[in-house]
């Protein structure tokens, strides 16, 4: 018998800019969407500043200066646009610097599959998503 394999979990990616970093504590981006493939949704999301800190369970690397170009990867887009109540949800799942090379991520310890679906459920009980039958 042939195991099924589950779905794989690409994200969003939206484009950001270092804005402030202290070194190794925290470091701040401003999102500056310019995908041409999500043109409409793009439209929805704010410009906004985030930070990021240096928390236990997080991967985290300093990056080297202020404004490098970074891609912010989210796993939905309720995160991407910002629109849960605890502002930690509506981090990006992974920061990459233009290498490719990782400079965040949500958790070392959770799967990006628990990640995703505890979004999911938090979206719809907060009212952001409906339920699809």
């Amino acid at each position: 018998m042939e195991r099924i394999k589950p779905e794989k979990i690409k994200g969003i990616r939206i484009g950001g800019i270092i804005t402030d970093i202290k070194e190794n504590k925290w470091f701040t981006f401003d999102i500056k969407p310019k995908n041409r493939d999500f043109r409409e949704e793009l439209k929805e999301i704010r410009p906004r500043f985030q930070k990021i800190e240096n928390k236990k369970d997080k991967y985290f690397k300093s990056p080297y200066f202020r404004g490098i170009p970074v891609h912010l990867i989210y796993l939905n887009w309720e995160s991407a646009k910002g629109l849960y109540k605890d502002p930690e949800n509506n981090l990006p799942y992974e920061i990459l610097d233009v290498n490719g090379s990782s400079i965040y991520r949500q958790s070392i310890t959770e799967r990006k599959e628990d990640i995703f679906n505890r979004l999911e459920e938090l979206a719809v009980e907060e009212g952001l998503k409906k339920i699809e039958n």
